[in-house]
């Protein structure tokens, strides 16, 4: 240690300085060094809380968006002769008869939380999967949305539900809802976020589909006009059709 009166090197704990005799008193800690230690714990304590609710919201936002079309008509185009027509599954009896449907053609109308109906015409020849894409993808880019990536996963899932609704028909999303809930979902598909949009019925190439049925209600629109999303997986069986949508990949 050192004098404090004049500077000289000294013994430590020195009570007087041999050389000028000056007292010494104890040499306290430096406010500065506990302020600094005190404020470098706090910024500590701060991250390692962030991270916690980091991962908490993460959890708790694990999301299953969820919307669902059915057709009520698959007629081609409005004729003057009354027409009905029967699907080609089973459960359904899709009719059309100009001379009793007064539904307007090419307006979405919900049916209940999920469902919704749309009267339109049909094209010559069923959209491809990747005419679907192409078609999403430019539809998301032309309202200022990221394009999407196919994912193997995802497509896979799809076509699995697509190929339940073309035998049995829409499930009102209960078999996706089962499949995240008590099937490992998340994990098998290897997203933490996704979303199904569904439709059955439908005769439409790529754009007919994604811009007139998808984007024809407000729920499903912004289902597949969402930012979050990043990948995509897209089954077909017939007329029936289902997009999977996942963000967060594992």
């Amino acid at each position: 240690m050192y004098c404090l009166s004049c500077g000289k090197k000294i013994t430590k704990n020195s009570k007087f300085c041999k050389y000028c005799g000056s007292p010494q008193r104890k040499q306290k800690t430096s406010f500065f060094k506990v302020f600094l230690i005190t404020g470098i714990l706090f910024l500590i304590l701060i991250a390692v809380l962030i991270i916690y609710i980091n991962f908490e919201e993460k959890e708790a936002n694990r999301q299953k968006l969820n919307w669902e079309l059915v057709l009520p008509t698959s007629s081609i185009t409005p004729t003057e002769t009354p027409v009905k027509v029967k699907n080609d599954v089973s459960v359904n009896k899709i009719v059309s008869d100009t001379g009793k449907d007064n539904e307007p053609w090419g307006v979405a109308k919900q049916v209940d939380e999920h469902t919704w109906t749309m009267k339109v015409g049909s094209d010559p020849v069923m959209a491809t999967r990747d005419e679907i894409l192409s078609a999403l993808n430019e539809y998301r880019s032309k309202n200022g949305s990221q394009k999407l990536t196919v994912d193997s996963q995802l497509t896979a899932y799809a076509q699995t539900r697509a190929d339940y609704f073309a035998a049995n028909g829409l499930d009102g999303h209960k078999g996706f809802n089962d499949f995240l809930d008590n099937q490992d979902g998340f994990k098998k598909l290897g997203f933490n976020w996704l979303g199904e949009n569904a439709s059955y019925g439908y005769k439409l190439n790529g754009v007919h589909l994604i811009e007139w049925v998808y984007g024809g209600d407000d729920p499903h629109d912004k289902n597949q006009l969402d930012t979050r999303w990043d990948h995509v997986g897209i089954g077909i069986r017939g007329t029936s059709t289902c997009i999977i949508f996942g963000t967060g990949k594992m």
